[in-house]
């Protein structure tokens, strides 16, 4: 078994605690063994010394929703999810070196098309490819007059019942269903799922352990989301205040993606008119988004295929109002509660994940380091060191 002691400026083990001083970090496979102030741990045995005390350690990033497929720096990006499943697969591959680069070791996929997100997956566990470690949602689950690029269009209870079982069945870690759009239209926030297929949805993944994600922007859609129990909430962007006490009564989680409307070059890779749509609603969604930040929901982040970009999602968390270590803890310790994987990523301890990135400064004192990737260790493996990939 390779064993590793990793040497610290400083370390960040777990967000709302002390960082650890010249700190060092033991080892053993995949996980980590030990983690304490250099000269406090015990070393025994051959062992690799690897010097990062230039650099601050923290736990690697999750992005908590992200899209193989879909990327977000092409023109017309929606639209390109009707490519071929080939070429969507071979797109994923270097998405996925992005995310990892940029010091995302677990990603929480949403959906792509044709099951290729379960092929990733299998790729990145057998060493096949590189990439983060995934989550994956197979395929997601529309209404055929309704939003979702990255979805199938399914009507009605029974299609609705079969394609979830078809999903489990290829593989899926949980569910996506596209209640509402991503825009407010002048009539309101559309619900192209009906109640009973809501509840179908939830009813027939729980039965299986698993869990069900909606896109849902708010409206009436919110609401039915709630009440049939639906597990997370993807955007929330028009969240009334009485729809942020009922999610925080609920004691659900929000997963926020502010980059869809606050990067304006995101924006432009856009069609025009979806485009000028997002322009015109960006300060009332920038504005629910504070209210969201600082009213007590329990909330992650994630990209929604900005890959290589969670760093920037961090920032806008903390020009909304969230201090440094409540916008880090969304891509750390909160987002692993969301991937329901508390128990072995999140935070650096002993038992867990040597999920592990070294940066240059200190984000609690500027977020903007983050984006100073220099290491990254992927459970326990030395992927990239000096900003270079191994």
């Amino acid at each position: 078994m390779d064993r590793n002691l990793i040497r610290g400026k400083m370390i960040i083990s777990r967000l709302g605690s002390p960082p650890i001083e010249e700190g060092v970090i033991l080892i053993e496979g995949e996980y980590i063994h030990a983690i304490g102030r250099k000269g406090e741990i015990k070393i025994e045995g051959v062992i690799t010394d690897i010097d990062l005390s230039d650099q601050t350690l923290l736990p690697g990033l999750i992005d908590c929703h992200n899209h193989l497929s879909l990327d977000a720096t092409l023109d017309n990006y929606l639209y390109r999810m009707n490519d071929s499943v080939p070429e969507l697969t071979l797109r994923a591959v270097r998405t996925m070196l992005v995310d990892l680069q940029s010091g995302v070791t677990t990603s929480r996929c949403l959906g792509d098309k044709g099951f290729l997100d379960v092929d990733c997956k299998k790729a990145v566990n057998s060493g096949m490819i590189r990439g983060p470690n995934l989550l994956v949602a197979t395929r997601g689950i529309r209404a055929i007059h309704g939003h979702g690029f990255v979805g199938y269009p399914f009507n009605g209870v029974e299609q609705i019942r079969n394609a979830i079982r078809e999903n489990v069945a290829a593989g899926a870690d949980l569910i996506k269903i596209y209640i509402t759009g991503t825009l407010k239209d002048p009539k309101g926030i559309f619900c192209f799922l009906s109640e009973e297929e809501i509840r179908t949805a939830v009813e027939e993944a729980h039965r299986v352990g698993v869990p069900v994600s909606a896109h849902c922007i708010g409206g009436v859609g919110f609401d039915w989301a709630i009440k049939m129990d639906v597990d997370f909430i993807e955007h929330g962007y028009f969240l009334t205040d009485q729809q942020i006490d009922l999610l925080i009564e609920s004691n659900k989680w929000l997963v926020m993606t502010p980059s869809v409307f606050l990067n304006v070059d995101r924006m432009k890779t856009l069609p025009s008119h979806l485009a000028e749509g997002h322009l015109a609603q960006r300060d009332e969604v920038t504005e629910r988004m504070r209210q969201v930040v600082k009213s007590g929901v329990k909330y992650a982040v994630g990209t929604d295929g900005f890959h290589g970009g969670l760093a920037q999602e961090i920032k806008y968390l903390v020009d909304l109002g969230a201090t440094p270590t409540q916008a880090l803890m969304a891509a750390t310790y909160h987002a692993s509660k969301v991937c329901r994987q508390q128990a072995s990523i999140g935070t650096l301890e002993p038992g867990k994940f040597a999920d592990i990135i070294g940066i240059e400064g200190n984000p609690l004192e500027d977020i903007g380091t983050l984006k100073n990737v220099k290491t990254i260790i992927s459970r326990g493996r030395v992927i990239c060191q000096d900003g270079q990939l191994k």
